[in-house]
Formats: C-alpha cells, sequence, structure tokens
C-alpha cells in the first residue's frame, strides 16, 4: 500500500516536449495494480496534477478526456482503497465516470463513457462480421486485434496522435481535415487494439468510424447521442413475461422484443451489464469475489462455460479479465492459417485446465502450454 500527500503533488503543469516513454503496466500486472490498496490526500488540487502524480507512482496509464477541465480544483481523501475504487472516487468528483479499455484507466463524462464502450463492442462485432462474410480477410481482422502500446507527446495534436496508430495497423483515415486542431497534455494508449486505440483518441473529439475497404480504411461519423447495441438473452426459470415486466421497470425506454425462450434487448453496453447482473445473479456473485484467481495457477483451477457460437478471440478476451495471460505470434498463427474470430461451440462443466482448453483450441489445430496463469499458444 502507498501513501500519498497533497504536499507531494504540484498543480503546476510544464510542457515538456521531449519525454521519456513510460513504461506502464499491462494486461494481467495492470489488472493486478486496480486491486492494490492504497491511500492519498489532497485538498484543492487540480485534477490532472493528481491523476499524473497516481500514474507515476502506481505506474498505470490514466487518460482523462479532453472534456474534463484539468485545472479542476478537487479535495480528495482515499484511506486504504483498491486503486480502481480510489480513481472512481476523484472521477466522481469531478463528474465524470471511470472505465478500463486496454490497460488504461480512461476518465470521462458520463455520456462519453458509456458511448464508448459500447462503440468498442459495435466496433469489433463490425470486424467479426467483416470475417465471416469473407475468408480471406481472417488475418487481417486477426492483425486488428493485436494489442500495441503508443505513446504521445506534451502539444501533440490529435492528427499527431492518430498518424502512429494508423501506420502501425496499416489503415487510410479518408477525411483527417474533418479532425480539430487541438494541443493534449501527453499521454499513452497502453495494450490497445485498433478499435481501442482509434476510439479512444477519437471519442473525445466526438467522433466514431465505420470500417471501410476491407478493414483498411475508416469513413470518420459523429457519435450519436446515445449509442445501443442488440444483445440476446438465454431465459431459463422465470416466464417471458416477468422478466420484461422487471427490466421494463428496472430500465425504463429500453427496447425488449421477445423471440421464444429469448429476449432481444436494444441497450448500451452498462445497461446490458447490468441486465447480465439481473439476469444471472449466480454469475455475478461469482465475478465480484476479490481477483485472487489471479495468483492461482490453471492447473488448480476449474473452468464452467456454456457458449454457441462465440468468436474464440472474444472468449479469450474474457479470460484475461479473470488474470489468464494468452502469449503468442499472430503472424504465425495466420500463416498456418488459423482464425481467433473462428466461432465456436464450448460446453464444460468444472472442467480441469486441460479439459478446457482442449474444447477451447482442438478445433483450431492449436498446441498450448501453460505455464502458472499463461497460456502459450502454437499452431500444431
Amino acid at each position: 500500500m502507498q501513501s500519498l500527500s497533497a504536499n507531494e503533488t504540484s498543480d503546476r503543469q510544464l510542457a515538456v516536449l521531449h519525454r521519456d516513454p513510460p513504461k506502464y503496466l499491462t494486461d494481467r500486472n495492470f489488472r493486478r495494480a486496480l486491486t492494490q490498496r492504497f491511500s492519498a490526500s489532497w485538498s484543492n488540487v487540480g485534477i490532472r496534477a493528481i491523476l499524473q502524480r497516481i500514474q507515476s507512482t502506481q505506474n498505470v496509464s490514466i487518460i482523462l478526456d479532453r472534456r474534463v477541465d484539468p485545472s479542476l480544483k478537487l479535495t480528495i481523501d482515499v484511506q486504504n482503497q483498491p486503486l480502481e475504487a480510489g480513481l472512481k472516487k476523484i472521477a466522481a468528483s469531478a463528474h465524470a465516470t471511470m472505465s478500463i479499455v486496454g490497460s488504461n484507466i480512461y476518465i470521462g463524462p458520463a455520456q462519453a463513457v458509456s458511448n464508448l464502450m459500447t462503440l468498442l463492442e459495435l466496433k469489433q462485432q463490425e470486424l467479426l462480421d467483416l470475417a465471416d462474410s469473407q475468408p480471406n480477410l481472417k488475418s487481417r481482422v486477426l492483425f486488428l486485434s493485436r494489442k500495441k502500446t503508443f505513446y504521445y507527446q506534451d502539444l501533440e495534436t490529435p492528427t499527431e496522435i492518430l498518424k502512429p496508430i494508423t501506420d502501425a495497423y496499416q489503415i487510410t483515415l479518408t477525411d483527417p481535415q474533418r479532425i480539430p486542431h487541438d494541443l493534449w497534455a501527453n499521454g499513452s494508449l497502453s495494450a490497445v487494439n485498433a478499435n481501442e486505440a482509434l476510439s479512444l483518441v477519437l471519442i473525445q473529439l466526438g467522433f466514431t468510424y465505420q470500417w471501410e475497404q476491407q478493414g483498411t480504411q475508416i469513413q470518420l461519423e459523429p457519435v450519436p447521442d446515445t449509442v445501443t447495441i442488440e444483445k440476446t438473452y438465454q431465459l431459463r426459470q422465470n416466464s417471458i413475461a416477468i422478466v420484461i415486466n422487471q427490466l421494463n421497470k428496472a430500465f425504463p425506454g429500453v427496447t425488449v422484443v421477445p423471440t421464444g425462450k429469448r429476449i432481444k434487448v436494444q441497450a448500451s453496453m452498462g445497461v446490458h451489464e447490468k441486465i447480465d447482473q439481473l439476469l444471472n445473479p449466480a454469475k455475478t456473485s461469482r465475478n465480484s469475489k476479490p481477483a485472487k484467481a489471479e495468483t492461482v495457477p490453471l492447473q488448480r483451477r476449474k473452468f464452467t462455460l456454456r457458449v454457441k457460437q462465440v468468436p474464440l478471440i472474444a472468449i479469450m478476451n474474457k479470460l484475461e479479465q479473470s488474470g489468464i495471460e494468452f502469449d503468442y505470434n499472430s503472424s504465425q498463427l495466420a500463416a498456418a492459417e488459423i482464425d481467433l474470430n473462428k466461432r465456436i461451440d464450448v460446453t464444460v462443466k468444472e472442467a480441469r485446465a486441460k479439459e478446457f482448453f482442449d474444447a477451447l483450441f482442438n478445433s483450431l489445430d492449436l498446441d498450448y502450454q501453460i505455464q502458472g496463469a499463461k497460456v502459450i499458444l502454437t499452431p500444431k
């Protein structure tokens, strides 16, 4: 546990044109850092100064949306709280919301955060649909899903920040003249895929985008006031009428359509997460336990999963949230024509690690090795 005090943080912010790129924690180490307890106290200090102090002491990337006044003075007292809880408290004090994207904490206006999380899901679905419709593009979609880290200096413009991203992922931005001129403070986009990197920058400018030209080009478009996505829920115990009544009361204005033993719901990702909690309380209870699983070797864990026609990469991304780390070479997999976006069916209950990962990877001719909490993937 680390302690910070107000007199350790200067409120003066000077632009530095050639900072050394920081090496922030990523993936499993980043998630572990969010659970570490810390204490801090600031009185009448600007939010950017507070967040920069936390970045340097906790070694995590924090992105403050440009629409949050960086000089906003806060008085904050956090005592022996997990880092994630402390950051949520700081965000709330600035009338903002916190979310996690890649290995970054993003703090911004509540509606912007809601839109961002929903847009990320929509953009990923666009790429999956592209790979499904044109099998020759699967390697391209896999390439766009690879995690990279980008760093930008003080006083760089959004156009300058976007260029390394579009270059790294071989993307053409069709209308860069629409991007407004602005000067940003230094920051990092740590361990992000193409959608996350692009969206973290563009959401702050009020833009999202459409994928074009087989995933090699993006067209800018304004972010709608409200962004929603449709998801289907399989109902088990309660009747359709009871569940629809519950959802209508809990989430007024959300569209719920019955289809047999399922319901289709059009809502933001934030609402979908709450619906999932409401419909699957046992699952939520398991997920809300302290994240001790990160320190438990996979060979000592048991796994329960039931999914149908879900992309393997989506399952892997979800497993990463529980502390599992996947290590693989995307070029090597693409050369072997192995597509992590392939949709698979998995049904296991209280399975040992070997049975579970056999079920995940056998249909793709993937070999795997387990080292502690890491899974190393190679073609067979």
